[in-house]
């Protein structure tokens, strides 16, 4: 089988590429999965690829009084950019998970690079994030300074994704050569390397109802379609 490949630069071009039949498979992470289920009807997962520690926590500093998600009721928090998995539709989940309203209980900044910074300067009170982010933050500033208040569930893993004129014998076939040599397949795509996010990671079998709660997440932001 000869493979090429198809550079796309955003999730709305992975879509286009899928629907119109210029890429058979993509790999992308659950929120982009979950876009391109809705808007490129048919597509299916082929197998995913889970990643070790992938998850949203919440941060803050140890002598806040912060404890809790509730504690977060009329408090200044940071999260990533909009549309990030683990650092704002995740986050903004377990907000409302935990009673609050996104809208009016409590301020939200979107600041991306700046989010940890803006909690080591006292501009947040908290940071939604990735639980990759607070290891170097809290070596950086203190480990006994700063705490997680709170984990999230772990991430369903990045699907390798199946366009909607892709048959299902085709899937099948597929599943069972990924899954004969998944080391191999890892190492191929970590291979270009600046793709660290993968080491340490295992190729699984996936079934679409493990991007439920993500598609909770989005309704939830109002981004489903």
């Amino acid at each position: 089988m000869t493979v090429e490949f198809f550079p796309v630069g955003n999730r709305t071009t992975a879509i286009n590429a899928l629907r119109f039949e210029q890429v058979d498979i993509v790999l992308a992470g659950p929120s982009e999965y979950v876009l391109m289920a809705e808007r490129a009807e048919g597509t299916r997962p082929i197998t995913a690829i889970v990643r070790p520690e992938y998850y949203s926590v919440f941060i803050a500093p140890t002598d806040s009084g912060i404890e809790s998600l509730e504690d977060l009721k009329g408090k200044h928090v940071a999260m990533k950019d909009h549309g990030s998995t683990t650092g704002h539709i995740m986050p903004s989940y377990m907000l409302s998970q935990a009673g609050l309203d996104i809208d009016r209980d409590l301020r939200i900044s979107l600041l991306d690079g700046a989010r940890m910074q803006a909690l080591a300067s006292g501009e947040v009170d908290a940071v939604g994030t990735g639980v990759r982010d607070f290891a170097p933050f809290a070596a950086q500033h203190g480990e006994e300074n700063y705490r997680i208040i709170e984990r999230g569930q772990d991430m369903p893993g990045d699907p390798m994704v199946a366009g909607p004129h892709i048959s299902a014998e085709c899937i099948s076939e597929m599943q069972e050569a990924f899954m004969n040599d998944p080391d191999g397949l890892l190492q191929a795509i970590l291979a270009p390397g600046e793709r660290d996010k993968y080491l340490g990671a295992e190729m699984v079998l996936v079934d679409d109802s493990a991007y439920d709660m993500v598609r909770e997440s989005y309704a939830l932001l109002g981004l489903s379609d």
